[in-house]
């Protein structure tokens, strides 16, 4: 898939060290409820992990081939009393843009390709994702795309505001 800036594509072993760069921010491990200190071979397995997830897509700005961040598109990760009141095929969207590419619009860019295709081509009838309590920037973001909260859940001590946003009747 690609969009004006950026190239999205399955991760690969290519990836590694724009990856591991990348997760080495604090803040974006303690989010992902990855370690907060990371050695080697835990960083290296986290990587692996991603790059066997069929839905894992690395985020390559065309300008200058670097891997900038991730999407992961993963089958939906919700509690039970919450799917009870969706219906239909839903996927769930999680992703990170690396520091030093925060707040430039290219995960609103990925996000405005990638969504459409599930609804037009994978049948999808909503889209879950979901921000931490505290992230403003992505919760300004997911209400700017159209998600409206549905449901608030607290995993490992992190609150997580989870967005659905459902077929748009001009998506086809």
């Amino acid at each position: 898939m690609e969009t004006n800036r950026l190239f999205i594509r399955p991760m690969t072993e290519s990836d590694q060290n724009a990856f591991l760069n990348g997760i080495a921010d604090r803040a974006l491990r303690i989010a992902y409820g990855f370690p907060k200190e990371l050695d080697e071979t835990v960083s290296l397995k986290i990587f692996r992990h991603f790059c066997e997830l069929k839905g894992s897509y690395s985020m390559i700005e065309k300008a200058t081939g670097n891997m900038i961040g991730f999407l992961l598109d993963v089958d939906v990760e919700l509690p039970e009393s919450i799917l009870e009141t969706l219906e239909g095929k839903g996927r769930t969207l999680a992703f990170a843009v690396f520091p030093p590419y925060q707040r430039k619009g290219y995960m609103e860019e990925a996000l405005n390709a990638y969504i459409p295709h599930l609804f037009r081509d994978l049948a999808v009838t909503y889209v879950h994702c979901g921000h931490f309590g505290n992230n403003e920037p992505s919760r300004h973001l997911l209400q700017k795309m159209g998600f409206q909260v549905h449901a608030n859940h607290a995993i490992k001590e992190r609150i997580i505001i989870d967005q659905i946003k459902q077929r748009l009747a001009e998506i086809k």
